[in-house]
């Protein structure tokens, strides 16, 4: 017999991979036009000798920088929120209708799951905005302090537009362009040898083109919150039908690939079972993620943040009386 909730979890899984595919590459088409557009705006700041001198027309592009990156950016989020959370959620409605076997009412959105998506929708918007505001901070405080030491415009160039887009900073040279192209199509590929070539065309970039890996840039963060919104949206709104279900026993699911934690590695492989069938309580979940900690461990409850960031793998919600005395599922 098929898995029928094995079925349903693997495509909501797949299904947010690939919305995180689409709005990953739009990310990266609306932080290349940010980039362009504040070095564009930057450099009509007023030079002498080349060099950054007016302090008063460094702190008047603050409310520039903050025009291009609400025009920009704050759009890309709200696409995000609103077309990418729905569009999960009748997937979560979908997988519960195909899975059966609870009560009809509760295998359809009702009025309170409507509540929590916008409420969720809020919540992560105001994340999106939070990045927006931060580095529009940033990259007018980098204006100003290059104005303030004189630097000559061409580092403020590279500062803002690393400050965007770290590593990934536009170039000229086809090279670069070509190994940037490669990494930002498949740096979240889950393929080994894929990865092992992104690896190589970043430790490229660093070595021979002398391109600074620059952690604490937009894309970095966007693109944290992009992953973990679409995953950990699936996750709560799933948590909240299940409970009103009355669901109270879960299963992992997910691929184990080269990057997977240890703990969700042990989880899938019925390292921690204590029954059949890799079944939890919902109580005995969270002792275990209470009694370890990991690389990458994210603070919240851990059937909604499950193997902490940018973690794949998903729970689903089961009854007991669904599987026989081998865990092998009979419904």
């Amino acid at each position: 017999m098929a898995d029928k909730v094995k079925k349903a979890t693997l495509y909501r899984i797949k299904q947010i991979e690939i919305a995180e595919a689409e709005y990953y590459q739009s990310l990266i088409n609306t932080l290349d036009r940010i980039e362009r557009e504040v070095v564009a705006t930057a450099s009509r700041l007023p030079l002498t000798d080349g060099k950054l001198v007016e302090l008063q027309s460094a702190i008047a592009i603050r409310p520039q920088i903050k025009a291009i990156l609400e025009r920009e950016y704050l759009k890309w989020s709200d696409t995000v929120v609103r077309e990418g959370f729905n569009k999960q959620a009748k997937r979560i409605e979908k997988a519960f209708k195909l899975i059966g076997n609870i009560p009809p009412e509760f295998q359809e959105l009702t009025k309170g799951d409507l509540a929590l998506i916008q409420n969720l929708k809020q919540q992560y918007f105001t994340q999106f905005k939070d990045v927006s505001n931060t580095f529009t901070r940033n990259l007018a405080d980098k204006v100003y302090q290059n104005t303030l030491i004189g630097s000559e415009f061409s580092v403020l160039e590279k500062e803002l537009r690393q400050t965007i887009n770290g590593i990934y900073a536009s170039s000229d040279d086809p090279e670069i362009i070509r190994l940037i192209t490669y990494i930002n199509r498949n740096q979240n590929s889950d393929k080994a040898e894929v990865q092992a070539k992104v690896d190589k065309s970043v430790q490229k970039l660093q070595s021979k083109f002398a391109r600074d890996r620059i952690g604490n840039n937009m894309k970095r963060y966007a693109g944290q919150i992009l992953n973990d919104s679409l995953r950990d949206f699936d996750a709560t709104l799933n948590f909240n039908k299940s409970q009103d279900a009355g669901l109270t026993y879960v299963k992992y699911y997910g691929d184990v690939i080269p990057t997977t934690r240890t703990i969700c590695r042990n989880v899938i492989n019925g390292v921690y079972d204590r029954r059949k069938g890799g079944l939890f309580t919902v109580d005995e979940v969270r002792r275990l993620w209470a009694s370890q900690s990991w690389s990458g461990k994210k603070s919240g409850d851990p059937l909604i943040v499950r193997g902490g960031y940018n973690c794949r793998h998903q729970w689903s919600y089961v009854n007991p009386d669904w599987y026989d005395s081998k865990g092998e599922l009979i419904i």
